[in-house]
């Protein structure tokens, strides 16, 4: 699936696949734009109508739900401003390398910072009415755009209203995302950033964007190696690695120290005889005897079951004796 996606994955359309079948995403066509613009503006117009929020009312809003003031909007510009500073700085250039890779770190700290600090205003622009006729255009295209790559037929043939319906669907989630990437150009928009792109370029992060030295081995910020799982290594000569404690004291593979253990000492420096405790031993559950009184009930019991076995039997042998009898006769 994967050599496929790069043959024909373009600017065109894009191919994924969900469990065996093969799913597309295709550029939207002038139709399909039109009533998309067409959605958007009744979405906006009912939104209005209703007295939902404009973009331009959020940051009264935000205030008077106490989710935003004035300490905070100093803090976000703060960050603004760090990031629009260090992006400045790497474009200039003629600082030392090293110092350049701390800029672009701390320049995407500002950035995420920046990020988090929002939230609460993207959670609330959503339920604008932009945010609500963004929403409607981008539902609009992709209930449209979302194909069998085989056939071409529309996925959602009920339209719209199918897609609202069933947006859970595993095909309609991954398609989305697809889609999305198509129309934005880009898979990743972080790897757009400056910052990023300046790390990529002077090979500090690796594919995925992860802190590595020049032999590409993972590092943390503040150099020490660590593995895929974040754990700390130490490399050897030989090129295998062990791992270590942020001391680097070698541990074991259920993280104790893989040190040889020596006995304590008293007082006078002796060597401590640790007495050695023994597993205890199981022992099998013993079966409960009987009572006596229990033991004469049952032997009762037995006899009295004879004694009925001999009554029943009986009237037959009379019977066999008389018989015997007249017969003789």
């Amino acid at each position: 699936m994967a050599d496929k996606e790069k043959e024909v994955n373009d600017s065109t359309k894009r191919l994924f696949e969900v469990d065996g079948v093969i799913y597309a995403v295709r550029r939207p066509s002038v139709a399909d734009i039109r009533l998309a613009d067409e959605r958007r503006s009744s979405t906006f117009n009912r939104a209005l109508q209703r007295g939902d929020l404009l973009r331009e009312q959020l940051d009264t809003e935000l205030r008077k739900r106490e989710l935003w003031n004035d300490a905070r909007e100093e803090e976000y510009q703060g960050l603004r401003n760090k990031v629009i500073d260090d992006k400045f700085k790497l474009e200039k250039g003629g600082i030392k390398l090293s110092e350049a890779k701390d800029v672009a770190l701390e320049m995407s700290d500002a950035r995420a910072g920046m990020v988090e600090m929002l939230g609460s205003r993207s959670e609330l622009d959503s339920n604008t009415c932009e945010g609500k006729a963004d929403s409607a255009r981008f539902n609009s295209l992709f209930s449209s755009c979302l194909v069998y790559n085989e056939s071409g037929e529309v996925y959602f043939s009920g339209g719209l209203d199918e897609y609202l319906e069933k947006q859970e669907d595993a095909v309609a989630s991954k398609g989305a995302t697809e889609f999305y990437y198509l129309i934005s150009g880009s898979e990743n928009l972080d790897e757009q950033l400056p910052e990023k792109k300046f790390l990529h370029k002077f090979k500090f992060v690796d594919s995925d964007g992860r802190l590595i030295d020049k032999d590409g081995r993972l590092i943390t910020r503040d150099g020490k190696h660590v593995d895929e799982f974040g754990n700390y290594v130490e490399w050897q000569k030989d090129g295998s690695s062990i791992t270590v404690d942020g001391k680097k004291r070698e541990l074991s593979e259920d993280g104790s120290f893989s040190v040889e253990f020596s006995p304590f000492l008293d007082d006078a420096g002796e060597p401590i005889e640790e007495e050695v405790e023994e597993a205890p031993v199981k022992k099998k559950p013993i079966k409960k005897r009987k009572t006596k009184a229990k033991k004469e009930a049952v032997e009762a019991a037995v006899v009295e079951d004879a004694e009925e076995v001999e009554d029943a039997a009986e009237p037959e042998a009379d019977v066999e004796a008389e018989s015997g009898e007249s017969e003789s006769e």
